[in-house]
């Protein structure tokens, strides 16, 4: 016996989750029964041999409907939604990291900027040094001076140098740790000089912790991250819920078989149901106890409960922070403005200092003192001035504003 089959059907499933399936078979089968041992029914067939040549054809559909179990919700559906909130959970880590990453160039700005302006306050030490160095060596030769104050004036200019080999140093790699995080190529950019092309200043910013709360609540991904992980896990106790219910599902067919000697008619009864089967009825099961379905719910709303708590966690932790650093700011500001008053008292001391020097009223030593305090308020001013840029660049990302100050558009596709 000879039978060739050609098969194919469509199978799928509806949002209410009615699942359907569309199927056609065709075909022909070639048989030869030998009836030469039957002397009964040897006679009815030439030379004893029954030849079988037709062709066959089918054509049904069948539907299956849940009513209770699998109805709102099924395993398809459920990891649907599930995958949808990890889509959208990846890409508010993205965001995340972006702004984690806009931080630190920021941050790693404002450190170079530093560097460099503490540079400048080394060279301008430097030359205040190497003044009082000149004016003090021309006096001990002249002998208004003894050779001590000379070799206190030295060694606070060779004091002066070591400090501004340092701090060129820490430039240096200040430098190098921008370059790190503007480029993936560190060797090509290895010789390029970065060049900051702001100032520190300290704009006022009038901050209120309670809008600086309600921001971060809108705009912090990671927090928009924990609430897609609630959502998730709460797709999952629907779910889980739903199977605790009963199978109650409504079943039917209707279809149409042809069998004919040619396959063209065979074919043609098929689908043109001249003679259709129907089928259609309902199907009920259900567990008796179903101990393992009950305990796979409440481990999803354990789950659920989890999550939750991981989310207020994180909205407290935020608070934390945006808390913090709004005290840092306002704090900072008025360091800013004690500084810049100290760095103006200390060049006037200076220069008051440096004349009654010059009227022999005073000796190297003070005035060397008078150079140092200038020098610290200096450094001090700079970092003030750091600090509370800093500061608000960390409250910025506290409120999850980053991205919007730098307008910064992450878009996934």
């Amino acid at each position: 016996m000879r039978q060739d089959t050609l098969s194919a059907a469509l199978e799928g499933k509806t949002p209410i989750g009615l699942s359907y399936t569309l199927g056609t078979r065709a075909g022909t089968k070639d048989a030869s029964t030998d009836f030469n041992g039957d002397f009964g029914n040897a006679n009815d067939f030439f030379f004893g041999i029954r030849n079988t040549n037709n062709a066959f054809a089918s054509a049904d559909v069948t539907l299956r409907q849940h009513l209770l179990k699998d109805f709102w919700i099924d395993e398809d559906r459920a990891t649907i939604r599930v995958r949808q909130k990890q889509l959208k959970m990846t890409e508010q880590a993205l965001r995340f990291q972006v702004m984690r990453i806009l931080l630190a160039v920021e941050l790693a700005y404002y450190d170079l900027i530093v560097a460099r302006q503490q540079v400048h306050v080394e060279e301008q030490s430097l030359d205040l040094n190497q003044q009082l160095v000149n004016e003090t060596r021309r006096r001990v030769e002249v002998g208004d001076l003894p050779p001590l104050d000379a070799e206190q004036a030295e060694t606070q200019l060779q004091n002066t140098l070591t400090a501004l080999a340092a701090t060129r140093e820490v430039a240096g790699s200040r430098e190098n740790t921008l370059k790190s995080l503007l480029t993936d190529d560190f060797r090509a950019w290895a010789d390029m000089e970065v060049q900051p092309t702001d100032t520190l200043v300290a704009v006022p910013v009038s901050v209120n912790r309670s809008e600086s709360f309600q921001q971060a609540l809108a705009s912090r991904p990671d927090l928009a991250e924990a609430r897609l992980a609630v959502e998730k896990t709460a797709v999952n106790v629907q779910f889980r819920y739903n199977q605790l219910f009963p199978n109650l599902d409504l079943v039917g067919s209707y279809g149409d078989q042809g069998v004919k000697s040619g396959f063209s008619r065979a074919v043609g009864d098929a689908y043109m149901f001249r003679e259709p089967d129907y089928a259609y009825g309902a199907v009920v099961s259900f567990p008796l106890a179903n101990i393992a379905g009950r305990n796979q719910y409440k481990e999803s709303k354990a789950a659920r409960q989890l999550a939750e708590l991981q989310l207020k966690k994180a909205e407290q932790s935020v608070f934390l922070q945006v808390a913090d650093w709004v005290n840092r700011v306002q704090s900072r500001y008025s360091q800013v403005a004690s500084t810049r008053k100290a760095r103006s008292y200390a060049e006037g001391a200076l220069e008051a200092e440096q004349k009654k020097w010059k009227n022999g009223l005073s000796t190297p030593f003070f005035v060397l003192q008078a150079q140092e305090t200038l020098t610290a308020a200096r450094s001090a001013e700079v970092l003030s001035l750091a600090d509370y840029n800093k500061a608000l660049a960390q409250l910025g990302f506290a409120q999850g504003t980053s991205l919007q100050k730098f307008r910064i558009n992450v878009q996934v596709k």
